[in-house]
């Protein structure tokens, strides 16, 4: 896909300091989001997948350690002071948060919070008000709410869980970001609201033209949404590629379980569980519950390899055939 790099992550790395240990999570991320591009991060839960939003988004704990490059339209982001990404944060990069239920104050009116996004907590005239109100109103109305100066003026328990969800989607879109951070849209949603949500924000990347990068485990939601999809699996990605390749030709073990769990592929759930940050394989993380695993996949760590479609595949399957030991082929 030919187009401009608006988000370039390179061989980002991330711990976490708990006593005199680091336990590291993210092991060599590297992606990039494109102009208007939507690329998603799909993978099981606790896989890193938040944590590179956070990582992007400056919202890591005091006890992070990072290591790796982060650029925002060619400017290195990661290791900005607070004050300088500040100016990036809501105006050019936004985030949409997960669940309306831990995200949204119940003792305020969701208009007001929305308001802060856009204030930062600062004193407006009257005038500005104004416009700052009629601003959300339009977003309301771009995002299907009806009645939007009732809505404004209601709290969060007055509303349905599409309207709140809703109402976490304009926090993040009304500043009109360039780059939308969206972690879980659709976790611990009924089948109708999420259907509900996915459809608002295939419109706001139409309507908006904003590029985002989608954290989920939705594959479904995956699907309409993104143009690329990179599967991530014990805080490496594993697998990415546009998003019909990804889809029809799975290459990745991994990738290929997460598949045909959908429920629409027959729900065949994987056998194992993914291991601890603490206690990860010395070779391919996969390897204790991949059923082609070969000999070599126990000793070495799989790079990034070229396969079919133009996807980058991080298995030892393919791997170029001048490259491959003795028992590594299909």
């Amino acid at each position: 896909m030919d187009m401009e790099k608006l988000l370039e992550i390179k061989n980002l790395n991330v711990g976490f300091l708990t006593g005199k240990e680091k336990i590291s999570v993210l092991d060599g991320v590297t992606f990039d989001i494109g102009e208007n591009e939507v690329v998603a991060l799909v993978g099981e839960t606790g896989c890193g997948k938040s944590v590179t939003g956070s990582a992007v988004l400056h919202l890591l704990p005091e006890n992070a350690v990072i290591d790796g490059e982060i650029f925002y339209r060619g400017q290195e982001i990661s290791q900005l002071s607070e004050g300088a990404f500040d100016r990036l944060r809501g105006e050019k990069i936004a985030a949409v948060p997960q669940s309306p239920s831990t995200s949204l104050d119940p003792l305020m009116k969701v208009g007001d919070q929305v308001a802060e996004c856009v204030t930062m907590g600062n004193r407006q005239n009257k005038e500005t008000w104004r416009a700052i109100r009629k601003k959300i109103y339009h977003m309301f109305h771009r995002l299907g709410l009806p009645k939007e100066k009732d809505v404004y003026n209601a709290y969060p328990s007055q509303l349905s869980g599409g309207m709140n969800q809703r109402i976490l989607i304009s926090m993040g879109a009304v500043t009109g970001p360039e780059l939308l951070v969206v972690d879980e849209p659709t976790k611990a949603v009924d089948w109708i609201l999420r259907k509900e949500v996915v459809e608002v924000l295939r419109q706001m990347k139409e309507e908006m033209k904003c590029s985002m990068l989608l954290i989920t485990h939705d594959f479904g939601a995956a699907s309409r949404l993104a143009d690329r999809i990179g599967v991530m699996y014990c805080g490496q990605i594993v697998e990415i590629g546009e998003t019909q390749q990804i889809l029809k030709y799975p290459q990745h073990p991994y990738t290929k379980g997460l598949i045909g769990a959908m429920p629409s592929r027959g729900f065949q759930v994987m056998e194992g569980f993914m291991p601890s940050f603490s206690d990860v394989p010395e070779g391919c993380r996969f390897e204790p519950r991949c059923s082609r695993r070969r000999d070599v996949c126990a000793r070495k760590v799989p790079e990034m390899y070229s396969g079919d479609g133009g996807s980058q595949v991080r298995c030892f399957l393919c791997q170029p055939e001048e490259l491959k030991e003795d028992g590594c082929h299909a």
